[in-house]
């Protein structure tokens, strides 16, 4: 039977952010249940430094941390029929390398929910 609602528990049972939970407790951050562990980790890495990114991104990953999980759904395209995956997450072994996967992902739908971003 599928779930009516679907809420940050069930967001963060999928596979990209079962991953990201196993890398925030690898580098010693505690992996809060109530945030998208994706998110969490992006922004980890913002904290600690380890990526170049634009301010606009940085406060929308801020952001995303406190979103419903219905806006993190739309903002990821999440279809609960499939699995969100973004392309190249399963191959990556380090924190650092799936934060940039996930900020990449992240500045790639800003690109497409906010199409003057890209425009400067």
């Amino acid at each position: 039977m599928k779930k009516e609602f679907y809420d940050i528990e069930w967001l963060n049972t999928l596979p990209v952010n079962r991953k990201a939970k196993e890398m925030l407790i690898k580098i010693g951050e505690w992996a809060n249940p109530e945030t998208m562990y994706s998110v969490q980790l992006a922004k980890c890495a913002i904290d600690r430094g380890m990526v170049d990114i634009e301010i606009s991104v940085i406060e929308t990953i801020e952001a995303m941390t406190s979103w419903r999980p219905v806006r993190l759904m739309n903002f990821f395209m999440i279809n609960p029929d499939d699995d969100y995956s973004p392309t190249g997450w399963d191959d990556v072994h380090t924190p650092d390398d799936l934060a940039r996967i996930i900020i990449d992902e992240i500045e790639e739908k800003m690109m497409l929910h906010f199409p003057m971003y890209g425009s400067v």
